[in-house]
């Protein structure tokens, strides 16, 4: 039977599509969470983005560790695993939690300003550093989200909290587009996404990168060198990534067999799956199993 650790859903708070807490708040209920353990492996339904504005924290995003110092953030994207760390409790900053249905209406929508590589974690590391904005910072409008956030008046609260959270994504965004040197122009993260969306929906029914680059109506050639430019790997590695990091997050958020994991990721023998994996890990399913 399938034992899944609790997805993890965003609480509507006040009715606002937004909730922003400090470090100490937030390391005060995960302490008392009951449905799930938020310092091991869990999936998020939601978009999470922790600023540090003292000391450091480290996270846990997709089975690797990110260090943040003063200044740091963290952006998390709905569906990913992550975890918090004990190191919470000794940092200061603010966790800012919003719907999957805010990203979607206000940012995923065509006629609206798109995060082109903002939780765009295919494709961008999630962090984003002090050194690397330059002249600008989060720490001041986190402040003000935090302010807003438990400011008593009601008033307005949910557009002035919309107005704060964009002026923050815009901030990162503009960070991540200056940090760009490769020069991807947006018709190639067009085509990514276009790519990414269609992998999600058929990795379980092929790993062939031909496959895919004739259901984009696209060359092979063309599909091959926008992934190679924005990723720094061909389509095949690519779509091996992608399919490994997949069997991580079963092996980690549930307790089904390497056998019930091997079909679930497209592979017709378990002994075909547990190969692959090896291959791009260095391990077996059941040590990483035992290792999380």
């Amino acid at each position: 039977m399938e034992k899944e650790i609790p997805k993890v859903f965003f609480n509507r708070a006040q009715s606002l599509d937004i909730e922003v807490l400090s470090f100490s708040n937030i390391s005060k209920k995960l302490n008392h969470l009951t449905d799930h353990n938020p310092f091991r492996p869990h999936k998020i339904e939601f978009y999470l983005i922790l600023i540090v504005t003292q000391k450091s924290y480290s996270h846990v995003v997709d089975f690797k560790s990110y260090e943040l110092t003063e200044g740091s953030a963290i952006f998390i994207a709905k569906n990913q695993v992550h975890n918090f760390t004990r190191q919470i409790q000794e940092a200061e900053g603010f966790c800012i939690i919003f719907s999957s249905l805010f990203m979607e209406k206000h940012y995923f929508s065509s006629d609206q300003l798109k995060l082109n590589r903002l939780f765009n974690y295919h494709i961008e590391k999630p962090t984003v550093h002090q050194a690397e904005m330059m002249q600008d910072n989060f720490i001041g409008v986190a402040n003000q989200l935090h302010h807003e956030y438990t400011f008593p008046n009601d008033f307005a609260k949910s557009e002035l909290l919309r107005t704060l959270l964009h002026l923050l994504l815009l901030k990162a965004e503009r960070t991540k587009e200056i940090q760009t040197t490769n020069g991807a122009k947006i018709h190639w993260l067009e085509i990514f996404s276009s790519f990414k969306n269609l992998l999600e929906k058929e990795h379980v029914n092929t790993r062939n990168s031909r496959t895919y680059a004739a259901n984009l109506f696209i060359s092979y050639k063309l599909l091959n060198d926008v992934v190679k430019k924005l990723t720094g790997k061909t389509v095949k590695a690519f779509i091996d990534a992608f399919v490994t990091i997949e069997i991580k997050r079963y092996l980690a958020s549930t307790s089904l067999s390497v056998k019930e994991i091997s079909y679930k990721t497209g592979f017709e023998e378990p002994a075909n799956m547990i190969k692959f994996f090896k291959k791009n890990t260095n391990t077996t399913p059941l040590k990483f199993r035992q290792q999380g």
